[in-house]
């Protein structure tokens, strides 16, 4: 499933981009893109996470206003409902899901960066404040292995892109950090594949949008990189499914002070042969959005 995001067309003005309430479903068998049930809302900046068989999507932004607000969808009904909200307006934040709760982290509060976690369970219905993020940072990469959150990367409250990877276990709450990545990225996409973490494209000020993929080995402890994708993709969304890692989406970069057009190509990485795939496009081109599998 990818949700929301904002669009933009070639030849197209910054104040261009059109905000999206669209829901994707992609079969990975029949290699077929449909339409499901919109979201409520159109936001971009949104992350997403699946727990007991639903999706939510959980905060997100749209005209400058941050969201709250968290929607689910449940695939048998196909409707989304809207359940709590966060403590916390934020966008550009990180999501995963952690020992049957969603994990919300950080992201952009309005005025600064926020620098709280969030736990929310689906059981009660309700979000609460948790703990802080070592590094107060925004859109950056995020996923859950073996019990522990990964926060990579990401732009720091001096507007640096990151190329710090922090670890947190929400037993101790408790923060670690891992070797730092070669690039630093905002905008990216990671995933966990096979006992490793792929940094997927996504954005520095000094390179633009990104192509290449750097991967964490936990044996080695270091990041190599890997093949790079066929374009560069900032605002990427990725995701591993049935041993590949999909990349979705995103915005290429700006040449000539031309406004970046979104994308919606979709290619798959396969790790056996260090290779990506383009495979059928998005009906919509999406960046910024949220992707969950079912």
């Amino acid at each position: 499933y990818f949700l929301g995001g904002y669009t933009r067309l070639q030849g197209g003005r910054w104040s261009d981009s059109r905000a999206l309430s669209c829901v994707e479903q992609f079969d990975t068998f029949s290699h077929y893109w449909t339409t499901v049930s919109s979201l409520h809302q159109a936001w971009s900046g949104l992350s997403v996470a699946v727990v007991g068989g639903m999706v939510y999507a959980i905060g997100g932004e749209k005209d400058s206003m941050i969201f709250d607000c968290t929607e689910c969808y449940d695939p048998v009904t196909k409707q989304w409902t809207t359940v709590a909200s966060m403590n916390h307006p934020r966008c550009g934040l990180g999501v995963c899901t952690c020992y049957g709760a969603i994990y919300a982290l950080g992201g952009w509060v309005g005025a600064e960066i926020g620098n709280t976690i969030e736990r929310f369970d689906p059981e009660e219905n309700s979000w609460d404040v948790v703990g802080s993020m070592a590094v107060p940072c925004y859109y950056f990469g995020c996923c859950e292995m073996q019990g522990l959150i990964y926060v990579v990367g990401g732009i720091s409250s001096e507007g640096v892109e990151l190329r710090s990877v922090e670890v947190y276990d929400p037993i101790s709450k408790r923060w670690s950090e891992l070797a730092p990545m070669g690039t630093g990225r905002a905008y990216l996409g990671v995933a966990a594949l096979n006992d490793c973490i792929y940094a997927v494209g996504g954005w520095n000020e000094s390179q633009d949008a990104l192509a290449t993929v750097e991967r964490y080995s936990f044996e080695e402890e270091k990041w190599v990189e890997v093949a790079s994708m066929k374009i560069p993709r900032a605002g990427v969304c990725v995701v591993a499914v049935n041993g590949f890692i999909y990349a979705l989406g995103g915005r290429a970069p700006s040449h000539d002070f031309a406004v970046p057009v979104t994308s919606d190509s979709v290619e798959v990485y396969n790790s056996h042969v260090d290779s990506w795939t383009e495979i059928a496009n998005m009906i919509t081109s999406h960046c910024e959005g949220g992707v969950a599998v079912l």
